[in-house]
């Protein structure tokens, strides 16, 4: 292996050589002046030791020494280094979890990586390798793997089958996990988003742009006395293509309706179709391709019931804005009696509704128009999906409201959430429709969906039937239980504990599911629906970044420049020696 050099500009030393050379060509021969004694002179015989007369290049033994010296000496001040035979420094892979990593198997993105990576593990060792998942969420794959055997075995539990892949906050996490000791290196099929960290990331990518066709949104909604089902179909390709959309129902599948579609280049086809009085579950799928994964789904009934909602609101403006909204999210029920959500403009006065959540609504005389700039709490679920930019939000100024504020404009509290003694939630939203463009705008709707969603989260049952991949399911339970068996698509069951009532998993699986729990059992359906991930134009191939820092060059790196400066010093010894012969010309 050749040496390293670290610090390359000492070798413009090198122009040395040719000044060297030019001293033992540029020589002198001397004049002829009559003298009339040589008594004086120490050695009467011609100097050829300068001058500025071109002569002959002579080429003795010292010249030879000298220019060796020059050359040591030179590359010493490079600062040469060898790899040591042990590696020191632990890696840490991470590893793209999307399921775009699996098109074109058996000579897929994923495959390729995991071969670059044994042969770079079986070439170049390291004492700990550690995986990072970069999926919706960073998470470990097992614990640190202390030898090449051990991490090619951890390595065959990636399987890439999330629907997103967050490979920058991954990255940012790895960077933190070891500190600045850890080399990083990241496995993908895309290009790096960023500037990598100098001396210390690697971004190996082994994609390569495929045409391919997907199923990228699919929906089962109540309408009316039966159900709607929404199913898009994507071309992400440079030409026009054809695909076969099935429709299958019941169990075991049975064929219900078959179509062909004719979609132009990167363009998505929407199919909508009224489902029968109590379809069963509703398979779809269309023409396999080199990403199988995003080409079948399955949409069970969708039996999820609605919140029971009463509304106790005397301002007539806020009302009739709820109510609007309420109609468009189609997940409000209307009651008078036992309501799981109360919406109520009263300010302080208490609601015996028994464990119903209480949203008050202040339409205050004392308000001014908000234009922003509005501050969210996005790890509050009353914000998810809500964007304000560009809204007008009429409201009250004083600055202090109960509870924790989830939407402010500036320093005004504007929503606030406080949690009851019975673990509900109370809820105040300052708001006057006469002064806002919010109860006109998308974000109206959304809010109190969320707001539906949040409450429905906390009833009893199962929140939904149908998921995306990457997406937490959520069920309440009516009595305590420890744990509940969890029936993956294959069929092999899985013990997940409960705490609180609540049980909470994440699939990493599309298919049907179920969990078992008695009388509370309940069945799901997760599907493979991400547009970006499905969209393998971007996908490239290419290597960026290096492992060379200051940490590796004194880690795993050894200096020879002593062992140069000592041949320095051996090759001047012998020049002294020479040059201390005498008068004879070596």
């Amino acid at each position: 292996m050749h040496p390293l050099f670290t610090t390359p500009l000492a070798f413009w030393g090198f122009l040395a050589l040719p000044m060297l050379v030019g001293i033992y060509w540029l020589r002198t021969r001397h004049r002829r002046l009559p003298v009339s004694s040589l008594m004086l002179w120490i050695e009467p015989r011609e100097s050829p030791l300068g001058g500025t007369r071109i002569d002959r290049l002579r080429t003795p033994l010292l010249f030879f020494l000298e220019l060796l010296m020059l050359a040591l000496l030179v590359l010493a001040a490079a600062e040469p280094r060898l790899p040591l035979r042990e590696r020191v420094r632990p890696l840490i892979v991470v590893l793209d979890d999307s399921f775009s990593m699996r098109a074109g198997d058996p000579n897929s993105p994923r495959h390729q990586a995991m071969a670059a990576l044994e042969a770079e593990l079986k070439r170049q060792p390291r004492p700990t390798v550690r995986f990072l998942l970069a999926g919706d969420r960073t998470q470990a794959l097992g614990e640190p793997a202390h030898s090449t055997v051990e991490a090619l075995d951890r390595l065959r539990e990636w399987h890439c089958r999330g629907a997103v892949s967050r490979l920058e906050e991954a990255l940012a996490f790895a960077g933190e996990l070891g500190g600045e000791l850890p080399l990083l290196l990241v496995l993908t099929d895309r290009e790096p988003p960023m500037e990598l960290r100098e001396g210390r990331v690697q971004w190996w990518s082994f994609g390569q742009p495929r045409a391919n066709r997907a199923i990228v949104s699919a929906t089962r909604t109540p309408h009316e006395a039966a159900e709607r089902c929404l199913i898009e179909v994507a071309n992400y390709s440079e030409r026009e293509d054809e695909a076969t959309l099935i429709l299958e129902t019941g169990e075991p599948p049975r064929e219900w309706r078959r179509s062909t579609l004719r979609i132009a280049p990167r363009e998505t086809r929407r199919v909508v179709l009224t489902l029968p009085e109590e379809t069963p579950s509703l398979r779809a799928r269309i023409d396999e391709d080199e990403l199988p994964i995003d080409n079948r789904v399955i949409l069970l009934p969708a039996s999820v019931p609605p919140v029971r909602t009463l509304v106790r609101l005397d301002d007539k403006a806020l009302r009739e804005a709820l109510e609007k909204a309420l109609k468009a999210t189609r997940h409000a029920e209307r009651v008078e009696k036992q309501p799981e959500i109360v919406f109520t403009d009263a300010r302080d006065q208490r609601e015996e509704d028994g464990d119903a959540w209480i949203v008050r609504m202040l339409s205050e005389r004392d308000a001014v128009s908000y234009t922003g700039p509005f501050v969210l709490d996005r790890a509050h679920p009353l914000t998810e999906g809500l964007e304000l930019r560009g809204i007008v939000w009429g409201a009250g100024k004083e600055r202090e409201l109960p509870g924790s504020p989830v939407i402010l404009a500036g320093s005004v509290p504007l929503l606030t959430d406080t949690e009851t003694r019975t673990h509900g939630h109370e809820l105040r939203l300052r708001l006057r429709p006469d002064r806002s463009t919010l109860t006109d705008a998308p974000g109206w709707p959304i809010l109190i969906w969320n707001v539906l969603q949040w409450r429905a989260a906390d009833k009893p049952g199962l929140h939904r039937v149908n998921y995306r991949l990457g997406e937490q399911v959520a069920m309440t339970f009516i009595e305590p239980r420890d744990s509940v068996a969890l029936v993956r698509p294959d069929g092999t069951r899985v013990a997940v504990s409960v705490q609180d009532r609540r049980f909470v998993a994440t699939p990493e699986e599309v298919g049907a599911w179920s969990i078992e729990a008695g009388e509370e059992s309940a069945s799901f359906a997760v599907n493979a629906l991400a547009a970006d991930e499905s969209d393998l134009g971007g996908c490239v191939t290419g290597r960026w970044g290096d492992w060379l820092d200051e940490t590796s060059l004194r880690l795993e790196y050894q200096n020879i420049a002593w062992i140069l400066l000592l041949l320095v010093l051996a090759v001047a010894m012998l020049h002294l020696y020479l040059a201390a012969r005498g008068p004879r010309r070596v």
